[in-house]
């Protein structure tokens, strides 16, 4: 038996004792007087009725009334002037009880008590001793009569001791059967709770699984409730798994990336120090500075951004990427690099967070401007049904598509651009990543012959 077993029973059977107490309290205290006050309200309401009667209607009704009313009624004549009329009235009425099987042993009606009846209606009740029973008499004075409505009391209290006793037994047995029932019963309850119990610990104990459970009630739901927890739990435990494994690995990478640059600043101020300096040592240090500023700005904002939340609003992709196209031209012509931009004449209304999407853009440009090999760069903005499609491409030597899959890792950097004037800091295609992931945006990177293509796709428009 289970602790919810135990409670239950103790409980039920503790509230069956302590109704049973105190119905047998209210049956020896009270039913008594319940009875007494049943009765004299039978004979109070045919009192009200008779008073209302004339005495010879009165006397011509008498059997329905009886009838009616469960009770007993005689009259007699009276002489309020006889000396003797208590003993007259008294004898009269003893013998017209009798007359209707009523058989008294103690009935007398006092000189003070006849004289009331000229005012006012007398209730009397005679305890006729070893008969156990009383008589309730109720007598009203018409014209020269007096009438007499009587009930008989039985005398209650043994019975209700019987009856006190009885209980006393049935409780006992309802308490046996009650236990029985309720663990019974509470097994079906019990059981649930108890697989819902097991499933919780094994939660807690990071062992996510779900207990299908069918009772079609409140504990079904509460089972449905923490199977998506255990679900959800699960999910989001594997994905605080995967976090700390690239953040260890970011971490990794991120001491060893700045190594270089410490090193190199460290090297160069000693030489300085030795008075070994050929003239260069100050532009290294400070080139060096910079690389690694560079490198902490953008570790700074790549942490920054795992964390923002997207502010989603309606924008024209097409004005977007003119807009960025527009901030590299002068780069671009510095450079004598070709540019070829093919943008179809449609609607490009999506909805995404733009200023989120204005840096996937700034990273693909300014990557094709950076790593480019052929001095020509392509850029596609296409439509195909409801999906739009942005492409930029650009020729690049010695790749191959082994590192494909390795460019979007953070510190990541292609070998063939592994140079003072191309290196940076391999961020910038794994904010992309995070962010095209985040709107749940198709994304890939493909090698052509000499070429390299960048592109996403977004299937919701406005």
């Amino acid at each position: 038996m289970t602790k919810l077993n135990k409670k239950l029973s103790i409980s039920i059977c503790i509230a069956v004792i302590l109704v049973s107490f105190v119905s047998l309290n209210i049956n020896k205290l009270f039913i008594h007087r319940y009875y007494l006050h049943e009765k004299k309200q039978i004979i109070n309401n045919l009192g009200e009725d008779i008073s209302k009667l004339s005495t010879q209607k009165l006397m011509s009704e008498i059997n329905n009334l009886e009838q009616e009313n469960n009770v007993t009624i005689v009259y007699t004549q009276v002489n309020l002037n006889s000396s003797n009329v208590e003993d007259e009235v008294s004898e009269n009425f003893s013998h017209e009880f009798w007359k209707k099987g009523i058989s008294l042993k103690k009935f007398w009606i006092s000189k003070d008590s006849l004289y009331k009846l000229n005012d006012q209606s007398v209730n009397k009740i005679y305890n006729q001793g070893k008969s156990k029973y009383s008589l309730l008499v109720k007598f009203i004075k018409k014209d020269d009569y007096i009438f007499a409505i009587g009930t008989t009391i039985e005398h209650s209290q043994e019975t209700i001791e019987i009856i006190n006793r009885f209980n006393i037994m049935m409780s006992a047995f309802s308490v046996i059967l009650i236990s029985i029932l309720t663990f019974i019963l509470s097994n079906k309850i019990i059981k649930p709770i108890e697989k819902l119990k097991l499933l919780s610990n094994d939660i807690s104990k990071l062992k996510f699984r779900t207990e299908e459970i069918k009772t079609n009630d409140e504990i079904e739901e509460l089972s449905q409730s923490i199977n998506k927890m255990s679900v959800n739990l699960e999910k989001a435990h594997n994905e605080l798994n995967n976090r700390n494994e690239n953040l260890k690995r970011f971490i990794s990478d991120a001491s060893h990336e700045m190594k270089t640059p410490v090193a190199l600043i460290k090297a160069y101020a000693i030489g300085i120090q030795d008075n070994i300096d050929d003239g260069t040592f100050i532009d290294t240090i400070i080139e060096q500075s910079e690389h690694l500023t560079d490198l902490i700005n953008t570790l700074l904002y790549w942490s920054k951004y795992e964390k923002k939340e997207f502010n989603m609003c309606n924008f024209d992709l097409k004005e977007k990427l003119i807009h960025c196209i527009k901030k590299y031209e002068i780069l671009i012509e510095e450079r004598n690099i070709k540019l070829n931009i093919k943008i179809d004449d449609d609607n490009f209304m999506i909805n995404a967070d733009e200023d989120s999407i204005e840096i996937v853009l700034n990273n693909l440009i300014s990557n094709a401007i950076k790593y480019n090999s052929n001095n020509k760069i392509d850029i596609f903005l296409l439509k195909d049904n409801d999906e739009i499609f942005v492409c930029v491409k650009n020729g690049i030597n010695n790749i191959n598509k082994e590192e494909i899959d390795n460019i979007w890792k953070p510190f990541y950097v292609l070998e063939s651009s592994r140079s003072k004037e191309l290196s940076g800091t391999g961020l910038g295609l794994s904010i992309v990543k995070e962010i095209l992931e985040a709107h749940k945006f198709e994304y890939g990177a493909d090698i052509n012959d000499e070429d390299i293509e960048f592109f996403f796709v977004v299937k919701k428009m406005i």
